[in-house]
Formats: structure tokens, C-alpha cells, sequence
């Protein structure tokens, strides 16, 4: 994570939309900062945090309470462009994960946060299988 003083546990689940929005913050903060990611997400993508922060959290809802987001085929599409122009790999796909258990573990506990780490569990391996990427079976089961 950041060389920052990580933020405080919150003491509660992800159990609103103001949960996980911080939950895609904190998240996708860690992630953008990681320079392997910086290269997909600055470089290539050249993301707009503050546009595509409120698509996470309304795709982490979905995930996480069934309210109405994009699929995950619709979602892993989305990353095909980038894995095209530099190929990702299994090591990728666990920094990931180590992120966002981390991020987790670090801010929620509950059956929701539960829950996030299954689904993003689910969507790695799911990206990983579907891309054709070598070793995806060392990425963990939901």
C-alpha cells in the first residue's frame, strides 16, 4: 500500500453506497498509485479517477446488494484493448487481489466485505481464464 499512514478501519461492513464508494477510493487509489497498473490506467487509458470512481461504486453496488451495474463479460471486455497492447499476467492478477484484500482487511469486516473479496476473487480469475493468460490457475477461486 502507499507509504502513507493507511486510513483507519471503519469499524463496520460494506453495507451502503457511501461504504463502498470509500472502499473504491481507498481501492482504486492503491491501484493507480501501483506502477504496473499506472502503466494500463495512466499511461495507456489515461483514466479519469473522478468519472470512473463513481462507475466502480456503482459496479461494487451491483456486485454487492444486486442493484443494476454493467456484467462482469461487459466489465472484462472493457480490459481486453489494454491486455492486448501489453499483455497482463498471472503475477498482475495477484497484486491485484493482494491490493484488494489488503484494502479490505485494512477498512471493513463483515459478510458484505466478505463478499467484495469473493466477487474480485471471481473477476480476476474470470479475466484470466477469458484473456487466455498462462497460469491463470494460480489465481484463486471466488
Amino acid at each position: 500500500m502507499s507509504g502513507l499512514r493507511p486510513p483507519e478501519h471503519r469499524g463496520r461492513d460494506l453495507d451502503d453506497v457511501h461504504e463502498v464508494a470509500e472502499f473504491v477510493t481507498r481501492f482504486y487509489r492503491e491501484i493507480a498509485q501501483e506502477a504496473r497498473f499506472h502503466h494500463y490506467f495512466g499511461e495507456l487509458a489515461a483514466v479519469d479517477w473522478s468519472v470512473h470512481t463513481k462507475a466502480l461504486t456503482e459496479y461494487w453496488c451491483g456486485l454487492l446488494f444486486g442493484t443494476e451495474h454493467d456484467g462482469a463479460a461487459t466489465v472484462i471486455e472493457a480490459h481486453r484493448w489494454l491486455h492486448e497492447t501489453t499483455p497482463f499476467d498471472p503475477e498482475l492478477f495477484r497484486l491485484w487481489l493482494e491490493i484488494l484484500q489488503e484494502v479490505l482487511a485494512g477498512g471493513w469486516s463483515g459478510p458484505s466485505a466478505d463478499l467484495a473479496l469473493r466477487r474480485g476473487r471471481g473477476m480476476a480469475r474470470a479475466m484470466a481464464l477469458r484473456f487466455g493468460i498462462e497460469g491463470a490457475a494460480g489465481v484463486p477461486q471466488a
